[in-house]
């Protein structure tokens, strides 16, 4: 496997010495430009899509469709991008599960991200950020492990779903400050913060995006930000290795575009540009800053590292828990 994350960062470290011609950098896109979504509407890598897609229309004077294809837990759509024609006219939106947790979890699937796709640029990101009921009466990390230390019950904690980002960033909190949680799996995000705000669960880590309006509305309290630097969105929030005094790592959530394996480094390179281009010179960035979301446009050389780095962590903490979901 480590084979395979290497070839993504030495085809592009190699053929980025291949620059676009002013004639093919003027000839992309000559026609429409298809951005899978392997999920259903609403998730963050469908609205990064669908605020990028607005604004390289208007940048490339082509339309950018943006295709909801769920199903398989991503497969149906992912697998539609890694049979298209790797020519930079159909590209796939998808969070850092599909990339650095799904492999780890489902042995099975039909294609090998890493090897069937080559990166174009990370998007976006949010911060996973811990939150509780209020009714538990803690204002900080701390307070919350004094807490669950002492309590006669076992605290309880929500995730949707087992594998999930949520899930294994409480579990690398119980192991990191030696605590006893209970796992309560849900069928959405929406649906364990409602019941976090509801008193029925205790805690949970969630997106910035998912939990905002909760936050806003003191119905959930934020504790702290799960990952090693403070967020932009949230200066004001600490860590939990700020609050705890003990690391505890990155829990970071980010959505990329990728093409079909083989998509030529010049025009992935042209379509990173151009997403930058519009992230600096529009006010897409207040847009998604708004919602929660960190606005970045990448070069396909970046997101290929970050893919890497994040494959590893999240690799080694599959293998301690010891989960396989195929």
């Amino acid at each position: 496997m480590i084979r395979k994350i290497t070839r993504i960062l030495i085809s592009a470290a190699l053929l980025s010495a291949v620059p676009l011609t002013q004639a093919q950098e003027a000839d992309f896109p000559q026609g429409p430009v298809r951005i899978i979504v392997p999920y259903g509407a609403g998730g963050s890598a469908d609205i990064l899509a669908r605020a990028v897609s607005d604004r390289l229309t208007q940048l490339w004077g082509q339309t950018v469709i943006v295709e909801n294809k769920p199903g398989g837990i991503g497969t149906i759509g992912i697998m539609s991008v890694v049979k298209s024609k790797a020519d930079g006219y159909t590209l796939v939106s998808v969070p850092v599960s599909d990339l650095a947790v799904n492999p780890h979890l489902y042995k099975k699937r039909p294609f090998d991200v890493l090897r069937d796709l080559d990166p174009v640029s990370q998007v976006g990101s949010v911060p996973n950020v811990l939150i509780v009921n209020p009714a538990l009466g803690v204002k900080t990390t701390a307070d919350l492990l004094a807490l669950a230390k002492k309590s006669e019950q076992t605290l309880t904690y929500g995730s949707p779903g087992v594998g999930s980002q949520a899930h294994l960033a409480a579990e690398v909190f119980a192991r990191k400050y030696d605590l006893t949680l209970t796992h309560i799996p849900y069928n959405s995000v929406s649906a364990a913060i409602t019941d976090v705000a509801g008193g029925h669960v205790d805690l949970m880590f969630a997106q910035l995006p998912s939990a905002l309006g909760f936050i806003q509305g003191k119905t959930v309290s934020l504790l702290g930000i799960a990952a090693q630097q403070r967020s932009p969105l949230l200066p004001e929030v600490p860590t939990l290795t700020e609050s705890t005094g003990q690391d505890y790592g990155d829990f970071i959530s980010w959505s990329g575009f990728m093409a079909p394996a083989s998509t030529p480094i010049a025009i992935r390179e042209k379509i990173a540009r151009d997403i930058r281009h519009v992230m600096d010179t529009t006010d897409l960035k207040q847009v998604l800053a708004s919602s929660g979301t960190l606005g970045i446009g990448s070069t396909p050389q970046e997101l290929a590292t970050t893919i890497r780095n994040d494959y590893e962590h999240y690799g080694r903490i599959i293998a301690d828990l010891n989960l396989v979901l195929d």
